[in-house]
Protein backbone atom coordinates (compact mmCIF):
# COMPACT_ATOMS: atom_id res chain seq x y z
CA UNK A 1 0.00 0.00 0.00
CA UNK A 2 2.46 2.58 0.95
CA UNK A 3 2.22 6.44 1.77
CA UNK A 4 1.73 9.32 -0.81
CA UNK A 5 3.50 12.36 -0.97
CA UNK A 6 -0.14 13.94 0.10
CA UNK A 7 -0.80 11.78 3.04
CA UNK A 8 -0.44 13.18 6.60
CA UNK A 9 2.76 12.74 8.46
CA UNK A 10 4.32 13.50 11.54
CA UNK A 11 7.65 15.43 11.93
CA UNK A 12 8.18 14.48 15.72
CA UNK A 13 11.29 14.51 18.12
CA UNK A 14 12.56 11.02 19.98
CA UNK A 15 14.19 12.22 22.92
CA UNK A 16 15.35 9.20 24.24
CA UNK A 17 18.08 8.86 21.19
CA UNK A 18 17.57 12.72 20.08
CA UNK A 19 16.05 11.68 16.60
CA UNK A 20 14.40 13.87 14.54
CA UNK A 21 11.97 11.54 13.00
CA UNK A 22 8.92 11.54 9.75
CA UNK A 23 6.42 8.98 9.77
CA UNK A 24 3.12 8.35 8.24
CA UNK A 25 0.17 8.87 10.11
CA UNK A 26 -0.68 4.95 10.58
CA UNK A 27 2.33 4.67 12.39
CA UNK A 28 1.73 7.58 14.55
CA UNK A 29 -1.18 6.65 15.89
CA UNK A 30 0.35 3.16 16.65
CA UNK A 31 3.46 5.02 18.54
CA UNK A 32 0.66 6.49 20.23
CA UNK A 33 -1.69 3.74 21.08
CA UNK A 34 1.30 1.83 22.37
CA UNK A 35 2.39 5.19 24.50
CA UNK A 36 -1.06 4.76 26.02
CA UNK A 37 -1.01 1.38 27.02
CA UNK A 38 2.50 1.12 28.92
CA UNK A 39 1.84 0.03 32.42
CA UNK A 40 4.54 2.36 33.53
CA UNK A 41 4.61 5.49 31.28
CA UNK A 42 7.87 7.10 30.49
CA UNK A 43 7.51 10.49 29.31
CA UNK A 44 11.57 10.71 28.05
CA UNK A 45 10.24 7.95 25.79
CA UNK A 46 7.11 10.29 24.34
CA UNK A 47 7.30 11.22 20.75
CA UNK A 48 7.40 15.50 20.88
CA UNK A 49 5.42 15.94 17.72
CA UNK A 50 6.81 19.24 15.84
CA UNK A 51 5.23 19.53 12.97
CA UNK A 52 1.67 17.91 10.66
CA UNK A 53 1.07 17.99 7.12
CA UNK A 54 2.39 16.07 3.72
CA UNK A 55 5.55 14.19 3.33
CA UNK A 56 6.65 17.01 1.23
CA UNK A 57 5.89 19.65 3.69
CA UNK A 58 7.72 17.73 6.65
CA UNK A 59 10.75 17.10 4.58
CA UNK A 60 11.00 20.72 3.43
CA UNK A 61 10.20 21.70 7.24
CA UNK A 62 12.90 19.05 8.40
CA UNK A 63 15.68 20.34 6.34
CA UNK A 64 14.75 24.67 7.26
CA UNK A 65 14.76 23.91 10.90
CA UNK A 66 17.95 21.71 10.82
CA UNK A 67 19.63 20.82 14.53
CA UNK A 68 16.57 20.57 16.34
CA UNK A 69 18.16 18.19 19.44
CA UNK A 70 17.33 21.23 21.60
CA UNK A 71 13.53 20.94 21.62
Amino acid sequence: MGSKMSDTHYLCYVPVHGWNIILPEQDFKYQRHHEERLRVPDPKNDLVVLAKGSLKEMLLFKNLAGDLTNV
